[in-house]
């Protein structure tokens, strides 16, 4: 007996595996899978810093790395980006593993260079840079409107300024305080003695300006965040302008007395402005027709019209730009992926009326928002194509004609949209 008990503990022991291992080993091998192609990276990575798209941040640790980050030999530290100096003739240009610039006769314009997958360890030479050393530069104010910020870089070169005596003045939003960075570094304004305005409405305080020394104003797409700077595409310009920085530190004195994003008189001084020989008109909604402005430029192109858009609801928006490509016109687009099927998305009516509109291909997200008419207009800001940019949101615009400009735009919107025809994964 006690022989055949052994003899059935060996047999035993020689079985195959049971189901719930094979289970297991499968389990191991997908996560492996999953890993090496860069899932974990987009599952925990792939956020944008509107709420309406789902906003997650980046996991960080405490030193700044993210987890999945990769042990290697030290980066090699490029230059910081730091402004560009005007150039009167010959066009500048600037470039960084993270930054993409360029200076016209009247302007300087950023656009980020996401990489992927995105480590901290490679955070840069960026916009935050090269914003930083502008906030240094000043001499007697600093405006920050922006509805995110994260940036620890950004928050010091404030605090700097406070430090120098000069008059700083920071406006967010404040369902952003939920997030552990943004209160931190609020918090280390306000004990710094810097004045921090929390835009409490459900609507967003969606701006992303700065205006320095009331003659330099930076807008565009970027919202003061680790996610915008270096893993979303986004857009920035550089203006010096005292008219345009004018009119910007009157929308920041609105915002500050807590009057932002309710309709009513427009707190703009110049409305349309001549700078270096372009036309730009400012608009701040949602007491300025931003919309009915779009639609009268969509309205009034003659060949192409190209645009760039991280939300897109707007029904008319467009069918002004279904009525372009009824008239014969090219009407090419790129939309971020996250908002093409949501709740009154304009993505599937755009492309049934044949309209040549992809999803982009950036693993974390498209953040641009912006139309280029005709090769030499842009409509450039914080304005997604929405319903509620117009009605409820504090937001800015500005659209401006010039060829120059429009050219690097459009050069921005074909690596955009190249990308959305071969998408990066981004474990790759």
């Amino acid at each position: 007996m006690a022989r055949r008990s052994r003899s059935r503990t060996r047999t035993r022991s020689k079985a195959p595996p049971t189901l719930q291992s094979l289970l297991l080993l499968l389990g191991l091998l997908a996560m492996v899978w999953l890993y090496r192609n860069g899932y974990f990276d987009q599952l925990l990575g792939s956020v944008a810093e509107e709420l309406d798209a789902g906003a997650q941040r980046a996991p960080e640790l405490q030193d700044g790395s993210t987890p999945d980050a990769p042990a290697g030999p030290e980066p090699v530290v490029p230059q910081p980006a730091a402004p560009l100096a005007s150039a009167p003739v010959a066009e500048q240009t600037i470039e960084t593993p993270a930054l993409r610039g360029y200076a016209g006769p009247w302007y300087q314009l950023y656009f980020t260079k996401p990489t992927y997958p995105e480590r901290a360890a490679g955070r840069l030479a960026g916009l935050d840079e090269t914003i930083a050393a502008d906030i240094d530069a000043a001499t007697q104010r600093v405006d920050v409107a922006t509805f995110d910020l994260d940036l620890p870089l950004i928050s010091e070169a404030l605090i700097r300024a406070q430090q120098r005596g000069l008059g700083v003045r920071v406006a967010v939003d404040g369902e952003n305080l939920a997030a552990p960075e943004v209160a931190k570094l609020t918090g280390d304004l306000q004990n710094a003695g810097i004045p921090v305005f929390f835009d409490e409405r459900e609507a967003f305080m969606h701006n992303k300006f700065l205006v320095l020394d009331g003659n330099v104003v930076w807008m565009g797409s970027a919202n003061l965040t680790v996610n915008d700077v270096y893993r979303n595409n986004n857009n920035m310009l550089r203006i010096v302008a005292p008219e345009l920085a004018a009119n910007y530190a009157a929308k920041m004195d609105d915002l500050m007395a807590g009057t932002g994003g309710t309709q009513g008189d427009s707190v703009l001084l110049s409305p349309t402005l001549s700078i270096g020989g372009a036309s730009v008109v400012n608009m701040f909604a949602p007491d300025d027709p931003i919309t009915e402005e779009i639609v009268a430029r969509l309205d009034a192109a003659e060949q192409r019209i190209d645009v760039l858009a991280f939300a897109y609801t707007s029904d008319t928006i467009a069918e002004a730009m279904i009525r372009a490509k009824q008239r014969g016109l090219a009407v090419h687009g790129v939309m971020e992926s996250r908002n093409t099927k949501g709740s009154g998305s304009e993505f599937q009516p755009l492309q049934q009326a044949g309209i040549d509109i992809h999803t982009d291909g950036n693993c974390y997200i498209m953040h641009n928002k912006t139309i280029i008419i005709d090769g030499r207009t842009v409509i450039t800001g914080s304005f997604n194509f929405t319903r509620s940019a117009q009605v409820q949101n504090d937001e800015n615009v500005l659209i401006i004609d010039d060829p120059s400009l429009a050219a690097r735009y459009s050069e921005e919107f074909e690596r955009v949209y190249q990308q959305a025809l071969q998408p990066t994964r981004c474990g790759r």
